[in-house]
């Protein structure tokens, strides 16, 4: 018997009482937490709070975590779940990479043993370099292709980290309903002996990126033989652009955080505008599966509240969740007035051309979200009727709360205004039976 069907069969019954889909979706604003970077103060009663507040929260753990806090993960992420049952919480995972972190000791000892590492030539080479530099490297790059040979129970890689993580991040903690995997990469980012014939491989080669495309898709297939109904969510930065081809990716994941959309140098927004922008965001969204819980993910400035409108705004024009960190650490969720106005169901589809003078605009039951693009310039638009700013304390000249029917907008600007009289959403029907 397989691996993954051994430990599906002794983790089932625990994972399927607290592992469900997110099938209906909830109301706008629908809001992100990455939680990745230090200090991993999970255990602190405000910040559950302030984690409970959105539908999706991405965590760091690893074994080991609650000698240096004042409860267990599990406790922490019951807590978050006691204020908001709903919401979707996912451990952070990799498959492209490991270096020599104690607490992966057995993994780095597994890959070492089977040689799983990509080689600069699998007959001669030594390890490769990961792209990654950071904290806790060096790092090394791991073949995530089906080329390597499985160990002597019949496992590759992606069976047997499956049940690593699993054994070690999942079944400890049952509140977890969700799996977050990191670089789930379009083009991969090292050059290296891919299928083992002694020649290193670019990764620009379209081979190589199916090769590795593959790999990836039976990592997700052997989480969900283990998490049968957890949401399985990758960082899908780059599935965006235009020549990215998604086709072994389509439909695999049921959410990813769409890294850098604002706030970086290479951020699409910053190199190509918001169309580009939009576009590698709606593009990303349509490979995902339902619930497709796409995260619109952007860094800035916590007091930089005009650039904050923009990017929650450009959110709204379609049905991602917006996460907002003010750096790239991603260890805070700073709170906006804007995330109080409850505009509820949208009732206009995700537009696709300008509304008026070259903002967009989309409607929501409650209210309606105005976005101005970068270099459209400072633009006035007149409302059909009048809208309720909304109350706030953070920008009082902006969210003052008063009624007006016409809004200027400066260059790289949005907001959020409310109905006088939300409008009503009929419920859709549910159990219906139909007659033959």
């Amino acid at each position: 018997m397989r691996l993954n069907q051994i430990l599906g069969s002794l983790l089932g019954g625990l994972l399927c009482s607290s592992v469900a889909y997110a099938t209906d979706p909830p109301p706008f604003p629908r809001l992100g937490a990455m939680l990745f970077g230090s200090p991993t103060n999970y255990d602190n009663a405000a910040l559950q709070a302030q984690i409970a507040k959105a539908n999706i929260a991405l965590f760091s753990y690893w074994p080991g975590w609650e000698t240096t806090h004042t409860m267990t993960f599990q406790q922490a992420l019951t807590a978050i779940k006691t204020l908001n049952p709903s919401i979707q919480l996912a451990v952070y995972s990799q498959i492209d990479s490991a270096s020599n972190n104690q607490a992966y000791a057995t993994v780095v000892q597994k890959l070492n043993a089977q040689k799983w590492w990509l080689y600069s030539s699998f007959r001669s080479g030594a390890p490769v370099a990961n792209f990654w530099t950071g904290g806790g490297g060096p790092f090394y790059q791991i073949n995530t292709t089906l080329f390597p040979a499985p160990d002597g129970s019949g496992h590759r890689y992606m069976d047997w980290f499956a049940a690593w993580y699993v054994t070690n991040m999942v079944a400890p903690n049952p509140a977890l309903n969700s799996a977050f995997i990191d670089n789930v990469f379009v083009v991969p980012r090292a050059t290296g002996d891919w299928n083992l014939d002694g020649v290193a491989d670019a990764p620009t080669n379209p081979s190589v990126q199916h090769w590795v495309h593959l790999g990836y898709d039976a990592y997700f297939s052997s989480l969900r033989g283990l998490m049968p109904k957890a949401n399985l969510i990758g960082n899908i930065a780059g599935w965006g652009l235009s020549n990215a081809n998604l086709t072994d990716y389509q439909g695999q994941l049921n959410g990813g955080v769409i890294e850098g959309l604002i706030g970086y140098s290479w951020s699409p927004e910053n190199w190509g505008g918001w169309k580009e922008m939009i576009s590698e965001y709606r593009k990303a969204m349509g490979a995902l599966a339902p619930p497709n819980l796409a995260m619109f993910a952007m860094i800035g400035s916590a007091t930089d509240y005009q650039t904050f409108r923009y990017g929650f705004a450009s959110c709204l024009m379609d049905n991602g969740y917006f996460t907002f960190n003010s750096s790239s650490a991603y260890n805070d969720i700073p709170w906006f007035d804007e995330y109080n106005a409850l505009l509820g169901t949208a009732i206009t589809a995700p537009p696709t051309s300008a509304w008026q003078n070259g903002v967009y605009r989309r409607d929501y039951s409650n209210g309606i979200a105005l976005v101005n693009p970068k270099g459209n310039g400072p633009q006035t638009v007149t409302l059909e009727t009048n809208y309720k700013r909304i109350k706030g304390s953070q920008v009082p000249t902006t969210n003052n709360g008063q009624t007006m029917n016409t809004v200027t907008l400066q260059d790289r600007d949005g907001i959020i205004l409310l109905r006088l009289q939300p409008v009503s959403v009929p419920m859709a029907p549910k159990d219906l039976t139909l007659a033959r």
